[in-house]
């Protein structure tokens, strides 16, 4: 066998919407999920969602917010790998999920040009910057994965912040999800500097600190 890893198979919209039911009504047994978005924001084209990530749930419970209240149901998301191990049978990449190795992004690089791919073809695409689940705090934002993914982008793309919080309650738990106002991102921009400011956002919207410092910006080279 000359390819050891097979390309995505797409994204199935039988199973995608299997998923938005679960997250909306089934759901709605556990969580009491409540919305909070600007008035107006219903962004269009390629779309790269910044969101924070508290736990196992936040998926299934953002998808209905994102196609009800965003007018997108052509979400994707990116996903750690072992999400695609064989008793899963696939659910995770037919729901839009796209796997990439956290610990050796390196060895993830075809599926890293598919999300590209799939961002820059006009569709909606979550990434989680902090790469692991925080439930009571807000982790520092790792540029790798945006970076690559976002590009130098010819057009500039537009980004919107997710702020995902919790609370306890009985026998419902509450979720508030707060999205922020789109805003650019351009080749002109610095990556490092463009995450930490959506970090900063982001915690704000999850009503929990954020307590890394900027990044040094890199001056570049006088002609």
């Amino acid at each position: 066998m000359k390819n050891e890893k097979q390309s995505h198979p797409g994204k199935s919209q039988i199973i995608s919407k299997i998923l938005y039911y679960v997250g909306k009504y089934l759901y709605a047994l556990r969580f009491r999920v409540i919305v909070e978005i600007p008035e107006g924001v219903k962004p269009e084209g390629s779309l790269l969602v910044l969101s924070k990530h508290c736990s196992n749930h936040d998926m299934v419970l953002g998808l209905p917010a994102m196609a009800d209240f965003l007018g997108r149901k052509d979400a994707w998301c990116i996903i750690k790998d072992n999400l695609v191990k064989p008793y899963f049978f696939g659910f995770f990449l037919k729901i839009g999920g796209i796997p990439v190795d956290r610990n050796n992004p390196e060895k993830s690089k075809e599926q890293l040009l598919f999300a590209r791919k799939i961002l820059h073809e006009g569709n909606l695409l979550v990434i989680f910057p902090e790469q692991s689940r925080n439930p009571h705090r807000v982790a520092k934002g790792k540029s790798p994965g945006f970076r690559f993914i976002a590009g130098k982008p010819v057009e500039p793309i537009q980004t919107i912040c997710t702020g995902l919080e919790y609370k306890p309650g009985f026998p419902r738990r509450t979720l508030y999800i707060r999205f922020g106002i789109p805003r650019p991102y351009s080749k002109k921009d610095d990556p490092e500097m463009y995450l930490y400011e959506s970090m900063l956002e982001i915690a704000k919207l999850s009503n929990m600190p954020y307590k890394f410092p900027p990044p040094e910006i890199k001056k570049k080279a006088e002609a």
